[in-house]
């Protein structure tokens, strides 16, 4: 494949609002069919539970929001597998809205996308692992087909 010889601009606002779909996406397939018993599933050598993972990557899509508004960062307590779960979404959406109204400039968004967007999608990623440890594999699916 050839490269363009003319530099394309890149719309930062929908990069990370599709990374922000595709994250949503990816955690609605992770934790799809779970019960509340997924949620303290213990993998052992001090691999954190799915709902202590739950929980962090919310806390990360908090801080995300908080770093976009410049505001302060807020603590967030462990909820329940489900509760935490709606939290999630709801927190995405904060994200989403705080990228429409507060456009972060470009040494923010390297931040945020080399340190809490990329952890999330790793987090992700180990729901992903911690289901197929605990008996309840995720079918086969390609993200690169999934409508976002």
């Amino acid at each position: 494949m050839e490269k363009n010889s003319q530099p394309q601009d890149i719309n930062v606002e929908k990069l990370l609002l599709h990374w922000l779909g595709a994250m949503k996406f990816r955690f609605t397939v992770a934790i799809s069919g779970t019960t509340s018993n997924f949620a303290s599933f213990d993998a052992g050598y001090g691999v954190r539970t799915p709902i202590e993972i739950v929980c962090h990557i919310s806390q990360l899509l908090q801080n995300c929001c908080s770093t976009i508004a410049g505001s302060p960062r807020v603590r967030l307590e462990s909820k329940g597998w489900y509760e935490g779960a709606a939290r999630f979404y709801e927190i995405v959406e904060q994200l989403d809205q705080s990228i429409l109204q507060f456009i972060p400039d470009q040494t923010v968004v390297e931040n945020l996308v080399q340190g809490p967007l990329v952890d999330v999608t790793s987090h992700i990623g180990q729901l992903t692992l911690l289901r197929r440890l605990a008996g309840s594999p995720v079918a086969y699916i390609n993200y690169s087909q999934a409508t976002i």
